[in-house]
């Protein structure tokens, strides 16, 4: 299986921006994070204290919201991030970050004092990314895609929450038009809102709207081993097949690869483990995809190795609902020898 050094391996980009250095004069006010993409980003920071680090988060910013996450005075030490989107966006967890390994608690807000052994304490291990903190004052952070929505993110993310929560927006440019302005009086009267509200208060709504609905609809993975599970899925598309991935899910984590109504009757699944250097691939997988061992958006399942792909055998689940599912994922579920050795390290 791969490993990704660099988050920028992840099929998306967040881009570090930092500008608008406060003036020396300037009141101390602290490092400043600005979200400028259509994501929900929760954000941990690293701070030296003595010889560690202490890590502490979650802070919640909305798309085209700024917050202080540290306060001034800085020193000049190295300070860092890492940030990762909401769970109820499709495409599985996005994250920023770089290659300083830290603790977090995946499981709510923590601070903690330089823990190093992150497993032995029940904490994970994510990649933090230096952030330039301009001492001792402060100065700002803008978190960017490549689409560069800039003062339309906000609207941005507004659209993303709605094609998240199941509607039909053709696309995600922050712009104000008859398709998302249609989409939002829907949402209004789904959930008895007469007003339309706040931005700020409309993208909390979608958010608990579409966290509602991920254990009814979408395709949902959890991995419930104890090691990291690397997944892709497979399925229909009109009069052919798709095949897409990757998606790391941490242990005793989810993660949600489709989102919205899933009406396939059939969906095929793609999982390993990763164990001493050997894959544990998912048991009775009988139906071959093409698939690689970069992110992939493969349409077909014919003639892998002619298209300059790999095949690989994903395992049948049933879509009872017709609405979507979670598909859990344990130890049990995969076989204990390495039958697929090399791909995807």
């Amino acid at each position: 299986m791969r490993t990704h050094p660099i988050i920028a391996s992840f099929v998306f980009f967040l881009l570090v921006l930092v500008s608008w250095l406060m003036p020396r004069h300037a009141l101390a006010i602290g490092q400043e994070v600005c979200n400028e993409t259509s994501y929900i980003i929760y954000l941990a920071t690293g701070s030296p204290e003595g010889k560690h680090i202490r890590t502490e988060g979650w802070v919640r910013l909305r798309p085209g919201q700024c917050r202080v996450v540290m306060p001034a005075p800085f020193s000049d030490k190295p300070y860092y991030a890492y940030g990762y989107s909401s769970e109820v966006h499709a495409g599985g967890r996005q994250q920023w970050g770089g290659t300083k390994a830290l603790c977090v608690d995946d499981t709510g807000n923590f601070s903690l004092d330089g823990k190093e052994d992150c497993a032995a304490l029940g904490l994970h291990t994510r990649n933090f990314n230096v952030i330039d903190v301009h001492p001792p004052n402060g100065g700002r952070t803008v978190l960017a895609e490549p689409a560069s929505f800039g003062k339309r993110a906000e609207l941005a993310g507004i659209q993303r929450l709605l094609s998240d929560n199941g509607y039909p927006i053709r696309s995600i440019d922050g712009y104000d038009g008859r398709r998302t302005r249609s989409a939002i009086r829907k949402f209004l009267v789904s959930r008895k809102i007469t007003t339309r509200p706040d931005p700020g208060t409309l993208i909390d709504a979608l958010e608990t709207a579409a966290r509602e609905n991920l254990a009814k609809t979408g395709l949902r993975v959890c991995n419930k081993t104890s090691l990291p599970v690397w997944t892709a899925y497979g399925r229909r598309k009109g009069r052919s097949w798709e095949s897409r991935g990757w998606w790391k899910i941490a242990p005793k984590a989810c993660t949600s690869l489709l989102s919205g109504l899933v009406k396939d009757k059939s969906i095929y699944l793609y999982a390993g483990i990763i164990e001493r250097d050997a894959e544990r691939p998912l048991l009775m997988a009988n139906e071959n995809f093409c698939v690689s061992d970069v992110l992939f958006a493969i349409t077909g399942k014919s003639k892998c190795a002619l298209r300059g792909y790999e095949e690989r055998p994903f395992r049948l689940y049933k879509n009872q609902s017709g609405k979507g599912m979670t598909i859990n994922l344990a130890s049990e579920d995969f076989a204990k020898v390495d039958v697929l050795a090399g791909l995807r390290r």
